[in-house]
């Protein structure tokens, strides 16, 4: 009889990855290290949880977070951003179909309600802008469309 013996090898980890693995359990967030001292860059704000529940918003400079206690669960950029609507028909109210597009500019005020408030923020604003679009669009004529464009702009802004 043959014996047919495995030869183990060990895997090779240093003890920084190994302590995270067995301690924090992957709570560690891929884009932030969970360190005691932290700087939170300039226009970013950090929504830090403690013990997976809200603890508090991180704003820009120097700031401390308890490792195993506290998690930055979500990194807000406080940018303004500029999303391009995409292309859709609209109809005026003299029934005249129309293909409008436009640019929209959003910028993250609240950190707290952009983190739980939505599942995502930018695809919500960019919904609210079509259909306030085709919505603001259904209520003039395609005559009066190219004069009242400053008006359009602010009721689409407005909501």
């Amino acid at each position: 009889m043959a014996a047919f013996v495995r030869r183990a090898v060990p895997l090779r980890l240093d003890a920084a990855s190994t302590l995270q693995r067995r301690f924090l359990g992957g709570l560690m967030s891929s884009s932030s290290v969970n360190t005691i001292a932290n700087f939170v860059p300039q226009q970013e704000a950090w929504i830090i949880e403690r013990f997976g529940k809200f603890h508090r918003v991180a704003e820009a400079g120097f700031r401390f977070i308890l490792p195993i206690v506290d998690h930055i669960s979500y990194s807000q950029s406080l940018k303004e951003m500029a999303m391009d609507v995409p292309s859709q028909s609209g109809i005026t109210s003299d029934n005249v179909t129309l293909s409008i597009d436009g640019v929209l500019y959003i910028k993250v005020i609240d950190p707290y309600k952009a983190s739980y408030g939505i599942e995502d923020y930018v695809f919500a604003v960019s919904q609210l802008a079509q259909t306030t679009m085709r919505s603001e669009i259904g209520k003039i004529t395609l005559d009066k469309i190219f004069q009242e464009r400053e008006a359009l702009n602010a009721s689409i802004v407005s909501t």
